[in-house]
């Protein structure tokens, strides 16, 4: 029979790496991809204040933006490729 193994959560471990600056970097790769395949009325910022995680926000700075995604999914489409 296989021997048995033991797993241990390191929480403490697992918030280094998602906070860690590497994990940063490939958010902002993702997120500055997905707003330039959105189109011009697209932009991506870094969250500032987030706790647990890397993390960002792509959205659309003017309202020819929001109707673009409402209408055609321009944003949905960029972020599923």
């Amino acid at each position: 029979m296989g021997a048995k193994v033991r797993i241990e959560h390191n929480s403490k471990g697992w918030a280094e790496i998602f906070k860690s600056a590497e994990m940063q970097a490939e958010v902002d790769t993702a997120g500055d991809r997905i707003a330039a395949e959105a189109g011009e009325h697209f932009h991506y910022s870094p969250a500032e204040h987030s706790q647990f995680t890397a993390a960002g926000f792509v959205a659309s700075d003017k309202y020819t933006g929001a109707y673009q995604e409402a209408t055609d999914k321009v944003l949905t489409k960029a972020g599923h490729k």
